[in-house]
């Protein structure tokens, strides 16, 4: 029992660092379940917009329909509709590249000195 017990030393630190991979180990798991839930509840709500959206196209194609006197016109009309807009959200979303002209960059020259 000296001034320095290095087995009691080693066994604080290996507990001190243990305790600490735990700590880690429960932040990380409670992260986890959290970006899970959000991932759930954003699938929920997306699945309920589109039957949602699903319904609403399907009613609006029946009022065409009635209005046409038609069977099928209304619906060929909102899937028209919809694919264009389909098209359209595509093409917008798509990155275009940055074309930037580099212009050579001159180092100058002690030549003058």
């Amino acid at each position: 029992m000296g001034l320095f017990d290095n087995n009691g030393l080693v066994e604080l630190i290996s507990n001190y660092l243990k305790t600490q991979f735990e700590i880690i180990k429960l932040d990380v798991q409670e992260q986890l379940e959290a970006l899970l839930l959000r991932v759930f509840k954003f699938i929920i709500l997306a699945f309920a917009m589109g039957i949602a959206c699903i319904f609403l196209l399907l009613g609006i194609a029946n009022l065409i329909n009635d209005y046409l006197e038609s069977l099928f016109w209304g619906y060929f009309i909102v899937a028209a509709c919809s694919f264009l807009v389909g098209l359209i959200l595509l093409k917008s979303n798509q990155v275009k590249p940055i074309e930037e002209e580099i212009e050579p960059q001159t180092i100058p020259s002690d030549e003058s000195e």
